[in-house]
């Protein structure tokens, strides 16, 4: 199934499209947001949490054909 996947701060290096932070790609059935992040290469821990169409959700959910997801890391400063 075909997902699109809004990346922001330094997840913006797994961008696959010229458009820089977004991620674009078919991934199999029943693909949920944990398998996902794996999926295109992030670090661990590096995802604080994911919207899926702006709603945020627990990071065990089912991808559905069409949804857009986002991910976001964690906020840090000094």
């Amino acid at each position: 199934m075909f997902i699109r996947v809004k990346l922001y701060d330094t997840l913006r290096r797994l961008s696959n499209t010229p458009d820089r932070g977004i991620w674009e790609g078919d991934i199999p059935d029943g693909t949920n947001i944990n398998d996902l992040i794996e999926l295109i290469g992030t670090r661990e821990g590096e995802v604080a949490c994911a919207a899926i169409n702006k709603q945020v959700v627990p990071l065990d959910t089912i991808l559905q054909v069409g949804d857009e997801v986002m991910l976001v890391t964690n906020i840090s400063g000094g």
